[in-house]
């Protein structure tokens, strides 16, 4: 049965006894329906003018029945002028009039308003709110001039300068924000980026051969400093225009092989080159990866594909046969599809024998039910899944690290949000730990609640959060569980654009700043300024912010009280980069045993982006816990053939040694300690082992030392990382359970039995954890940070700093043996330096800035929730399969939750001709055109990918009562028709996705997905110009060209067909 109830209604003929929404406008009517009895719905109302634009919509959005109304109207020309923010007036959804509505605001210009040129191409937009009126984002047209744009070239594999392109042949746009910030863009006559300059210097090439394909990327350095190996990417193909050779600025290049089927089935890194390894990929019939590991030799092969037979061992005990010719292999990971793990009878069922799961009715074909994952450490992980009728992962098991097996049942809500999770974790000493997790939804399925319980060993606990909304739908306070009062509610402000400006607590408060403040004033949405104030200290405190013309942020000005003028610069820093955006100076000023003074003053020298040396003018500061450049350890770094950091002398690291994923083993340090880790063979961390050696042992820098004797050895810790992280347990005892919020502290009751008190983070707008607050709300622990993430660590600005790991952006700070690191996962960052310690995954898709670089240099603006790829929130879009974009929920704010849900039921940007319902975000649209353009057309979505479809009807026309004919129907369907070489992809969007600032409830919310959005877009533009790198089998699988899109856009194959990844590679490298 279909969720969504579509009500088209001719308000003309209503019976009076009806409600009308407007006697004389057009509208449509959504109602989605929240439970089987559909007497429990979300409404939402778009009116039209005349010509059957939209102009009003109304939606309630308050947690008591408010409702909020927004307003669009048009120039002479039929063209969009400008966009109302939301407001919100009563609970009513009658038609307002456009006047009515403006009456309601406090602001002059509670719009964004774009003007256009004669072509009607946009010149100017403007944000919400009279202060930034005159402070438009412009756009430029025009063409290049003579000797501006190198011609470089491509000649056997060698980068050639051919002078420079002839004027008028490129054309060039001119961007600049509302701070004069220049972008320009210079394109040639097939729409292929040549050059990019930001700030009027900083020139990014992207050349290309006699193909068309992208060869050469030069960044802006390599402008000044003619390092083709330590700067530039390179690209080279097969004779089938293949992707087979790649090399990444300061890294070596990686080699990939194909079969007959043009499947990538090898490949192979320059660490993996040294050691005479490749990791291979062995496929199903359906073109799914079912093994993937290492092997010495990589055959060519026809079919690269393998056999199961669930009654023999196959490779290495997984029942599948992998092709031969492999030579000698290491199992990575086995995947298994539509139940076949629980069909193998060889052996007993090793690996899935303790993993059984309940009987089901529900087919599971086509889902990934089975995953065996080797880790480092030699250990063979398992997991077991089984699916509802909905698609939605329902029960499961797995053999996490330490063989414990983790348990797991999801209940669902009818709108397949969770509402209930119960895991069962077997901890290896007393009985088993259960931990309950329940989430209750308002009327406007909003989280309400979250119930958090922890039973262990027959002691239980619980904590009970609740959330409140304004009535434009933006989270306005979160309440935690405390027994006092004191630190029970986290509240939120907002300004007209919805950007966050304020969060309070009892005992903190952060105050952010824009266009006002004490700072400069900034109208392109950068913050200006932040103040603060901690349980630590009576007076607020903040820093002042600058930018440089490329928005990387080059001082943040400490100071005290209102205005912050009062003991400047006491906890000040400040940057300058180099082209590329690499920090080659800090200025970092703290506390030290004589006072406040200055604490760093570096001066950074590289190759390429890898730093070689840095001078230190300043003596080191003996302050305990201080995070600071040590000079007296030396200056020296080494980096190994991937690009990775192996050697550090400042901080004693005397070698590093990474896994085949690029993540680290065993960190040597020249004291004699060492930290070893184990990780997944798909990259999840499992375990952290600390090693003390004994006093008087050393290793030599830069060189792999013997491992330490037990006698070396004075003390061992580890921690082991379960449920994904959530669990951990500290020398095989329950450590910590994380939750949103928070987390649950094991204290040991008895040798099989653990007590557990609950602690909650005061967070500031990135998300660092500034103060822990226990169940009583006192505070057991203060942390401070300076702009670019080190603590400060002198009393009172840093309490209790060992209390919890957990700081900077709510990342795991590792300070053991002086590693002074955040762990996000898929690297570690240095506050000190403010870099990574390796080549960011994704650097293919920033080529101009530096691969190390921490996040753009912004780092007040932007987070990076993983170490793959800066946003200024975490990733909001995601690709939900069968050609499906949405977004992902859960890294919203709940004021933008709620907004989403308005526009799901809301058709607010339906246009004559695009008139329909599509499936919740995005759904790729495939054309029979044989065409080089690219459209996004944007629908309401509102039907969840996994419905069946539903025929929806027009627009009633006031005037007849019968469907308006001036506009056309849609299907939700996939696609028909043999694609063209060169397809057209339409991905359809919210008018809450395109137009960010009317809805997004916080700037972070607001700034990303407008950012996202472009790379969305930008990424369905280079896969539609290069179809013809896409198999004709899979060019009317509109799953397939989704998956790809996705991998071009932030590099993730959702899919586990490797297929996917090798298409969308030669993509993103043509």
């Amino acid at each position: 049965m279909n969720r969504f109830r579509h009500l088209l209604t001719v308000l003309s003929f209503v019976p009076v006894m009806m409600l009308a929404q407007s006697p004389t406008e057009n509208y449509v009517k959504a109602e989605t329906m929240l439970n089987a009895h559909g007497n429990n719905a979300m409404v939402s109302v778009q009116y039209y003018n005349g010509l059957g634009y939209p102009t009003v919509s109304v939606a309630t959005t308050g947690d008591d029945g408010h409702t909020s109304y927004s307003l669009v109207t048009y120039d002479a020309l039929g063209r969009e002028e400008c966009k109302y923010v939301p407001v919100s007036t009563d609970k009513s959804i009658l038609y307002k009039s456009p006047g009515t509505i403006v009456s309601c605001y406090s602001d002059t210009a509670p719009y964004s308003k774009t003007q256009y040129d004669g072509l009607g191409r946009p010149v100017s937009v403007t944000i919400p709110g009279s202060a930034f009126a005159d402070k438009p984002a412009t756009t430029a047209y025009a063409t290049n001039a003579a000797n501006e744009v190198i011609r470089y070239g491509v000649s056997n594999n060698s980068l050639t300068q051919n002078g420079y392109y002839p004027a008028n042949s490129l054309t060039k746009e001119i961007g600049k924000d509302p701070e004069n910030k220049q972008v320009e863009t210079f394109k040639d006559l097939f729409g292929r980026v040549i050059m990019q300059r930001v700030a009027g210097s900083l020139c990014t090439y992207h050349v290309y051969d006699d193909l068309g394909r992208l060869r050469f990327v030069l960044p802006p350095k390599y402008q000044s400093e003619k390092n083709l190996a330590a700067l530039c990417y390179e690209y080279r193909y097969d004779d089938r225009g293949r992707l087979e050779y790649k090399k990444l600025p300061g890294a070596d290049y990686v080699k990939y092989w194909y079969d007959k089927a043009d499947r990538m089935i090898c490949m192979q890194d320059a660490e993996m080159r040294s050691a005479n390894k490749c990791r291979f990929f062995v496929y199903d019939k359906f073109d799914r990866v079912v093994l993937q590991g290492l092997c010495t030799t990589c055959p060519s092969t026809n079919v690269f594909n393998a056999t199961f037979n669930p009654a023999a061992a196959g490779t290495q005990g997984t029942s599948y046969t992998a092709p031969s010719g492999l030579g000698t292999i290491e199992l990575e990971i086995a995947n298994y599809y539509d139940g076949k793990q629980s069909k193998i009878t060889y052996n007993n069922n090793p690996h899935f024998s303790s993993l059984t799961l309940p009987s089901s009715s529900v087919s599971q074909k086509g889902q990934l039910t089975g995953v065996i994952t080797a880790a480092t450490n030699g250990e063979l992980l398992a997991q077991a899944t089984q699916y509802d009728i909905k698609g939605n992962a329902t029960s499961s098991k797995t053999k996490d690290i330490g063989g414990r097996i983790v348990s797991t049942t999801t209940a669902y809500s009818f709108t397949n949000k969770p509402t209930q999770s119960t895991a069962t974790i077997d901890v290896k000493y007393g009985s088993s730990m259960t931990v309950i997790e329940s989430i209750g939804y308002n009327t406007y399925n909003d989280q309400k609640s979250s119930d958090t319980i922890i039973v262990n060993h027959g002691i239980a606990k619980r904590a009970i959060t609740t959330y409140a909304h304004d009535n434009l739908g933006r989270l306005l306070t979160v309440s935690r569980p405390t027994s006092s009062g004191t630190n029970r509610n986290v509240s939120y402000a907002y300004d007209l654009r919805s950007w966050m400006t304020k969060i309070t607590t009892s005992t903190f408060l952060e105050e952010l700043f824009y266009a006002d403040g004490p700072g400069t004033k900034l109208y392109n949405g950068n913050i200006s300024s932040i103040r603060w104030k901690d349980n630590s200290q009576s007076t607020k405190r903040g820093y002042k912010f600058t930018y440089d013309t490329a928005n990387r942020l080059t001082s943040g000005t400490y100071g005290e009280g209102d205005a912050l003028s009062s003991n400047t610069g006491r906890y000040s820093e400040s940057m300058q980069y180099d082209a590329n955006g690499n920090v080659n100076r800090i200025t970092r000023y703290g506390k030290g045993t004589s006072g406040y003074g200055l604490m760093d003053n570096l001066t950074i020298t590289y190759t390429g982006n890898q730093p070689t040396s840095v001078s230190e003018s300043v003596s080191d500061n003996n302050t305990s816990g201080s995070f600071e450049y040590k000079k007296a350890n030396g200056t020296g770094y080494k980096f190994n053939t991937n690009g990775s950091l192996v050697a550090d002398k400042s901080r004693c690291i005397a070698y590093i040694i990474y896994d085949y994923n690029n993540n680290p083993k065993q960190i040597y340090f020249t004291n004699g300690s060492v930290t070893k880790y184990v990780y997944s063979a798909s990259g999840q961390k499992l375990r952290a082992v600390h090693y003390t050696a004994k006093p008087n042992i050393s290793r030599t820098w830069g060189v792999k030392p013997a491992e330490l004797t037990t006698t070396q050895i004075l003390q061992v810790d580890s921690t082991d990382y379960l449920m994904g992280g959530s669990l951990t347990m500290k020398n095989g005892k329950v450590d910590k359970y994380l939750f949103a919020g928070g987390y649950a502290q094991a204290s040991v009751a008895s040798a099989t039995t653990d007590n557990f008190a609950f602690y909650f983070y005061n967070q500031d707008h990135l998300g660092s954890i500034r103060e822990v607050v226990d169940a009583s709300g006192a505070v057991k622990q203060v942390n401070n940070y300076y702009p670019f993430g080190a603590p400060y660590a002198d009393a009172p600005a840093s309490t209790n700093a060992d209390f919890q790991p957990y700081k900077y952006n709510g990342k795991e700070l590792d300070k053991m043996h002086g590693l002074n690191t955040f762990d996000y996962g898929a690297r570690q960052y240095d506050p000190i330096l403010a870099r990574w310690d390796r080549i960011d995954p994704m650097a293919e898709k920033a080529p101009e800035i530096s691969s190390y670089m921490y996040c753009k240099n912004n780092p007040t603006n932007f987070i990076d929730p993983d170490g793959m790829w800066p946003w200024n929130k975490k990733n909001l879009i995601e690709y939900r399969g069968n050609g499906t974009f949405g977004l992902n929920v859960n890294n919203l704010s709940a004021t933008t939750r709620r907004n989403i849900r308005n526009a799901n039921n809301n058709p607010s940007n339906w246009k004559p001709g695009e008139v329909g319902i599509n499936t919740e975000v995005g759904h790729i649209s495939l054309s029979k055109y044989s065409s080089d353009s690219f459209s996004l057309n944007h629908k309401t979505p509102g039907i969840d990918p996994k419905d069946e479809s539903i025929n929806v009807v027009n627009p009633i026309a006031k005037s007849t009562g019968l469907e308006d004919r001036r506009f056309s129907k849609h299907s939700i369907s996939g696609v028909s028709g043999k694609i063209a070489a060169k397809g057209v992809l339409a991905l359809d969007l919210t008018v809450y996705i395109v137009d960010t600032y009317q809805t997004w409830s916080s700037f972070f919310d607001s700034i990303s997905l407008d950012s996202q959005k472009e790379e969305l877009e930008n990424s369905i533009n280079r896969v539609s110009n290069n179809f013809d790198l896409i198999p004709e089998e899979y060019r009317n699988d509109v799953d397939v060209i989704g998956a790809i899109i996705n991998y071009v856009f932030q590099g993730i194959n959702s899919t586990s067909n490797k297929v996917i990844e090798d298409i969308g590679k030669q993509i993103i490298n043509r």
